[in-house]
């Protein structure tokens, strides 16, 4: 009897402490500022949307149209084409994508991506995966949006 009323005082506050650990985390809404970007995040974004969309229909020269001058030199055509290659054999054929956000940052906004790939075995079924692309955005001196970087998270 001693040993059912300890384990019933272990239990109660182990359940205490797993109820107040539970309390300290709470998920935030949804982001209202998102929805009101002002006039240069709305460029930058569109800028990124347009990069992001000759990436998934394989336009190397529109997509190294939209990087700034250093990016240019760095990422050319070549570059381009392996990456889409690795991309592509990795998680398939881009099938759809979406807006997630824009984190906040001094200089240059990041701009959160969702892309939706599809990949078919043998047997010709699909698989389907998703991945986050992040733009990296900005103004130059002369207020021209620039793209300074870009990665699959």
């Amino acid at each position: 009897m001693k040993n059912a009323s300890r384990f019933s005082a272990l239990a109660a506050v182990l359940l205490a402490g797993a109820v107040s650990a539970c309390t300290t985390i709470r998920e935030l809404p949804p982001d209202p500022a998102d929805a009101e970007l002002s006039v240069e995040q709305a460029e930058e974004r569109e800028y990124s949307r347009k990069l992001l969309e000759a990436f998934l229909k394989n336009d190397a020269s529109g997509f190294i149209a939209l990087l700034s001058p250093e990016m240019k030199e760095e990422f050319g055509k070549d570059k381009f084409e392996l990456s889409r290659k690795v991309i592509t054999e990795t998680l398939g054929k881009p099938v759809s994508f979406s807006y997630v956000t824009a984190l906040e940052h001094i200089a240059i906004t990041p701009y959160i991506w969702k892309v939706r790939f599809v990949l078919k075995n043998k047997e010709d079924k699909e698989y389907y995966s998703e991945a986050l692309f992040r733009v990296l955005a900005g103004h130059d001196t002369k207020g021209e949006v620039i793209i300074v970087g870009f990665n699959f998270l």
